[in-house]
């Protein structure tokens, strides 16, 4: 798989901690019309711990309002949900996720974070690369890309 392929999967959004809340985000850069303007940070669902749960970090939740467009909006009744993982193999980024399973669409979503998530997040999403065999090529494409001088 080449980086011209994947970039043209390859979508970036910058979204940023709404002040004197406990984890809501607001974009305020990149792509629009991708995820909801505002979107929810934090693991708010009681869940049983089990061995597929464990290496989940966080959620991002979001609800598309009714004037607003968005790639995935159709899907859900306007609803976005993503469970967070950590990689191991990359550090560098806080997690990734894979939407939509259930609609077969396999979408990567990775996150990268400066101050852990605390204030501001990059949100990467990868058209359709979320398959187990894709997902390296995702992660070292981003690596590369964050290595070059801007």
């Amino acid at each position: 798989m080449n980086d011209r392929f994947i970039e043209s999967c390859h979508y970036s959004m910058m979204y940023e901690k709404k002040p004197e809340t406990k984890g809501s985000f607001y974009q305020s850069a990149g792509k629009r019309g991708i995820l909801p303007n505002r979107i929810s940070w934090g693991i708010n669902a009681f869940s049983k711990t089990s061995n597929k749960l464990k290496g989940k970090i966080n959620e991002i939740n979001g609800q598309y309002k009714v004037s607003e467009e968005g790639l995935y909006k159709e899907l859900n009744q306007g609803k976005f949900h993503t469970s967070i993982w950590g990689f191991p193999l990359y550090p560098e980024f806080y997690g990734y996720g894979i939407f939509d399973e259930r609609h077969d669409l396999y979408d990567l979503v990775i996150v990268h974070s400066e101050n852990i998530c605390s204030s501001s997040m990059d949100i990467h999403i990868f058209r359709g690369l979320g398959k187990l065999e894709y997902q390296e090529a995702a992660f070292n494409y981003l690596r590369n890309l964050m290595k070059k001088p801007h």
